[in-house]
């Protein structure tokens, strides 16, 4: 496979699932993109970040042979697979706590008539960069399309990949989902639907990592034995 694998496009469809990662890390790469320095804004974007870093990691670990022999890389897959999965398993719970906690609170907030909704106003939950973050998610979204359409022409034996191909298809999912979230409601009630869009994120991340986790401890075990 490897032989017949076009590097060039390859390489693209990495580095475009970096650019992916930065943009919604808030990176000032996002900021050319959006017009503003502040990068990706809300919650649900950054947290697909906790998705595409196992796409990204997905991608490297498939790389690996090029560089490196295929012995070395064998015996380092599973490790390495357990670490990522569990760090950012542990991550993804702390974040989702953390969004779930502040949703509670807007939610209480609106739901405390008649002063409730004037404190979740002057906390400046009312107002949401719905403009930069839908500049963002497109942003995203292009670069998703562009560096699947770089890793298939790369070698068509990538779409065999099922695991792979699941993986993409959850990332641009959650990415329409986090659009969807921030784009359907009025402006006031965006913060709150951004959270759900967030935890949405979370809850398919969690699965994916643990996924990660049962896959790395067998591949350790293995080795060990």
């Amino acid at each position: 496979m490897f032989a017949e694998l076009r590097k060039p496009l390859f390489i693209a469809s990495l580095v475009l699932i970096g650019l992916v990662l930065l943009a919604e890390m808030g990176t000032a790469v996002a900021a050319p993109f959006i017009g503003e320095a502040g990068g990706a804004a809300g919650w649900g974007i950054p947290m697909l970040a906790l998705l595409d870093i196992q796409l990204l990691y997905t991608a490297l670990l498939m790389a690996a042979p090029l560089l490196f022999p295929e012995s070395v890389t064998g015996r380092v897959q599973g490790i390495s697979t357990f670490i990522v999965s569990l760090i950012l398993f542990i991550v993804g719970i702390i974040a989702g706590l953390a969004a779930f906690g502040l949703l509670m609170l807007m939610i209480a907030l609106l739901t405390a008539l008649p002063f409730g909704p004037i404190v979740y106003t002057g906390m400046g939950f009312a107002t949401f960069p719905k403009a930069g973050a839908a500049a963002t998610l497109s942003f995203i979204v292009l670069c998703k399309l562009a560096s699947v359409g770089c890793l298939v022409f790369a070698h068509q034996r990538f779409m065999e990949n099922k695991g792979l191909m699941l993986l993409i298809g959850t990332s641009l999912l959650a990415t329409v989902i986090v659009s969807f979230l921030q784009g359907f409601v009025p402006l006031f009630l965006v913060s709150v639907t951004d959270l759900i869009g967030a935890l949405i994120v979370v809850v398919l991340a969690l699965i994916w990592a643990l996924v990660g986790l049962i896959f790395g401890l067998i591949a350790v075990v293995k080795a060990l034995g």
